[in-house]
């Protein structure tokens, strides 16, 4: 109703020439709540149209110098015009005169002498429905304009017919124009491609017996343009019981575009990835062979085994060698043993392993090395811990690395202390502690992943490669175990790994020789 929600009553234009008429109808329409403006000729009633706007004009057809016919087709080339309600009164009853009504623009028509108790009524149904076929075509302009923003055009399809119902956007995605209305199927079938038009009237046939469609598909366009849409649709079933299928299409070119081009760069860094780890893994006998030789040839000047050497420096400098060499294996130890995890190729041999024993041979080595001798390395066992399915070569890795970070990142003269005992639910535990500089809970998160490390910088107090908690994370969880971190800076460190108990791990041995990528390990 045009202008109805400015107004607190609805106004009617009144068009008669005959003078007690628009009074009888003014006294009719007011009393039943409605504004008036009167006209009695055309020409003024288009004047008054024009400034007012009326909500309805309820216009005679027997006027002097322009009829009602020829007012209202005036009035239907206004600006606001074209869709206002318009009651044409007329003493007229033949059909001729009722069709011409219509033809002129008319809306609705009463008969003149007028039932003026019905009168109001009759307005107030014909605003009604103005509003309502308003507010519906308002509602259809805002559809059509969300699916050309969002690029989804809908359809509706009676199986026993050649032609689809489209909407305005659908057209556009088949580039049949800009107008919605009934298309035939053919001429859509004929804008897809033949490899994918069968995969689409397949979809079809499976549609109409009552499976929903659910399908991607390229569209051709004028100008050898190609597009990628998505068909879904369903059967549905009018209020007279005929069935139909029903959907949309919606254009997902730029979806399929980006798709494509990160699965390209996907299988390009996973190839680049594949790449590196295979030249890591085979490169053990190329990098650990000349350091073996650095090692042995400078232990063997510094133990002057084949004479004596005048410069004692030249021995210091041996040792400085072997020192420096055995860092450096220690580095390409980590760097293999991750290569050998993304490539699969580090074996689990899994047996039955008392954490305790291993502790107490893998520590008393540890004390007998530069770092472990400047510290109290202790070993304690809580309780009756439970053997574990583990690899015991695995095990003796994960503890030396965890007592290497302990030792590195504590005090000359500070304690380390290893514990075996009972975890959370059936598992076995074991911790090292240390009295050292400690991390932040956000840095425990980062130590875990490879060649990660607390403190970043170059000129960084405390060296190493960063891959020492990576790989034993790796390892537990190979081991289908957890690593957990429990530190608080200046207040040292303990780190704990809990193995499943073997009576709890009731799945085979073997069943763990299978490699993850260390990419998809999970960092606890």
């Amino acid at each position: 109703m045009t202008g109805s929600f400015r107004r607190p009553k609805p106004l009617i234009l009144i068009v008669d020439d005959d003078q007690m008429e628009r009074f009888l109808q003014r006294e009719v329409l007011e009393s039943a709540g409605f504004d008036i403006i009167e006209a009695k000729r055309g020409v003024e009633a288009l004047q008054l149209f024009a400034a007012g706007k009326p909500d309805l004009v309820l216009l005679d057809v027997m006027m002097p110098e322009m009829n009602g016919f020829e007012a209202c087709e005036a009035i239907r080339a206004l600006p606001g015009g074209r869709n206002a309600p318009i009651l044409m009164a007329t003493s007229l009853d033949d059909i001729d005169s009722i069709d011409h009504a219509y033809r002129a623009g008319a809306t609705d028509f009463i008969g003149k002498p007028i039932n003026w108790p019905v009168l109001p009524h009759h307005v107030r149904y014909m605003l009604r429905a103005h509003e309502t076929l308003e507010n519906l075509t308002v509602s259809q302009q805002h559809l059509a304009e969300a699916q050309r923003i969002a690029g989804i055009g809908n359809f509706r399809w009676l199986p026993h017919t050649g032609s689809i119902e489209c909407s305005v956007e659908l057209c556009r995605l088949f580039g049949l124009g800009d107008r919605a209305g009934w298309v035939s199927a053919r001429s859509l079938l004929r804008r897809i491609p033949a490899a994918d038009r069968r995969a689409v009237v397949r979809a079809i046939r499976r549609g109409l017996q009552g499976t929903a469609i659910d399908l991607d598909h390229r569209v051709m366009l004028p100008g050898d343009e190609v597009r990628t849409l998505c068909l879904r649709a369903e059967l549905a079933t009018a209020d007279d019981q005929t069935a139909y299928l029903r959907g949309s299409l919606w254009d997902i070119t730029e979806r399929k575009r980006i798709e494509i081009e990160l699965a390209t760069a996907r299988d390009q860094a996973r190839s680049a990835d594949g790449a590196k780890t295979a030249f890591l893994a085979t490169m053990s006998h190329e990098l650990r062979t000349p350091l073996n030789a650095i090692i042995g040839f400078s232990g063997l000047i510094a133990q002057q085994a084949f004479g004596t050497i005048p410069q004692s420096r030249y021995v210091d400098y041996a040792r400085d060698t072997g020192k420096a060499g055995l860092q450096m294996l220690g580095v390409v130890d980590d760097v293999l043993t991750i290569a050998q995890l993304e490539a699969g190729r580090f074996e689990l041999v899994l047996e039955p392993v008392a954490l305790a024993e291993v502790a107490e041979t893998t520590v008393t080595a540890f004390r007998q090395t530069e770092a472990g001798s400047k510290h109290e390395v202790t070993v304690a066992v809580s309780g009756a811990p439970c053997p574990v399915s583990a690899d015991r070569r695995a095990v003796k890795q994960m503890l030396q690395k965890l007592l290497s970070n302990a030792a590195k990142f504590s005090p000359d003269g500070t304690a380390i202390g290893v514990t075996i005992g009972a975890g959370c639910g059936a598992a076995t535990r074991l911790s090292v502690a240390d009295q050292g500089i400690g991390i932040t809970p956000e840095m425990a998160e980062v130590v875990v992943r490879p060649f990660h490390q607390a403190d970043a910088r170059l000129a960084r107090e405390y060296g190493g490669s960063g891959l020492g908690l990576s790989i034993v994370n790796a390892l537990i969880v190979r081991h289908r175990g957890r690593l957990t971190i429990d530190s608080e800076p200046s207040k040292g460190t303990c780190v704990s790994l809990d193995f499943p108990s073997i009576r709890e791990d009731a799945s085979p041995l073997g069943a763990l020789t299978k490699e993850p990528r260390f990419t998809e390990l999970v960092a606890y």
